[in-house]
């Protein structure tokens, strides 16, 4: 029985910033080709951007890994519009606040 996981086209509205991070998983037998495209509110869209995802892996992405920094405003949130050639899941994390040392 053969069941598949993920699509080939995502889209992350939550309003990503600098920091946050992508992880994509790729499920399939064969590599995955991925491009990300960063969309935000009265900008012109950045990218696409490129990465391979090896089968059977996962890949962990900063908005900064792929766009360079100057590009990124840390205040403007962003979109990220993802499409693949194979069916991917995509996990988004926000960025932790910075965790106080213990006393």
């Amino acid at each position: 029985m053969s069941t598949v996981v993920g699509a080939r086209k995502m889209a992350i509205t939550e309003g990503c910033v600098p920091g946050d991070r992508l992880c994509l998983v790729n499920l399939s037998s064969k590599n995955a080709h991925v491009e990300l495209t960063f969309c935000a509110e009265g900008q012109e869209p950045l990218g696409p951007f490129r990465s391979t995802v090896p089968a059977q892996r996962t890949q962990d992405l900063g908005l900064e890994d792929l766009a360079r920094p100057a590009d990124l405003s840390p205040s403007t949130p962003y979109a990220v519009v993802v499409v693949a050639d194979t069916p991917m899941i995509v996990q988004y994390t926000p960025r932790r606040a910075a965790v106080p040392p213990a006393a």
